[in-house]
């Protein structure tokens, strides 16, 4: 079946400002959109909680880092996997 919609500029433009958020094709979003689900969230949104948790584990590993029992060299090591992982996600997550 094909469906053919007539929208105004600003409609259309606001439509696929959603979608691109969403991360879906025009034909998935509206797909979407006539299931009757309101709560599309574009993929920064879902990983939000991710990136938070990630956040807490990283305070708790500097804590440790701190400890007087581990080496400079554990410390080090501690220190650049955390900032590798934050490299990876500031990378994959960015809003934009």
């Amino acid at each position: 079946m094909r469906l053919f919609l007539s929208l105004p500029d600003e409609e259309v433009e606001r439509f696929d400002k959603a979608r691109d958020k969403a991360g879906m094709t025009r034909s998935q979003y509206l797909k979407y959109l006539l299931n009757g689900r309101r709560d599309i969230r574009p993929p920064v949104l879902k990983y939000r909680e991710l990136i938070h948790s990630l956040e807490s584990i990283e305070r708790d590993l500097k804590v440790i880092a701190m400890k007087e029992d581990l080496s400079d060299e554990d410390r080090l090591i501690i220190m650049q996997k955390m900032s590798d992982i934050k490299d990876i996600l500031s990378g994959r997550f960015k809003e934009g």
